[in-house]
């Protein structure tokens, strides 16, 4: 019966090992792509920010295609 214990520890140690580097790689992954995110929303902003600038100063230039045809 002891056999049968130390193959069940053995097997048990072994699944929490897997589980261990499971757990590290999936954590690894998901801190990685919380920096990527955190980038992405650097870059939205700056570039928000940047077409908002080309908006404020190129206003009178535009052609929004919006304007009333000449027979109204």
């Amino acid at each position: 019966m002891t056999e049968s214990l130390d193959a069940k520890l053995s097997r048990l140690e072994m699944l929490y090992t897997e589980q261990d580097y499971t757990i590290q790689t999936l954590n690894n992954m998901v801190a990685q792509q919380d920096q990527d995110i955190s980038r992405l929303n650097i870059s939205i902003e700056q570039l928000k920010a940047q077409l908002q600038s080309l908006k404020s100063d190129d206003s009178g230039d535009i052609d929004t295609g919006f304007e009333k045809p000449p027979h109204y």
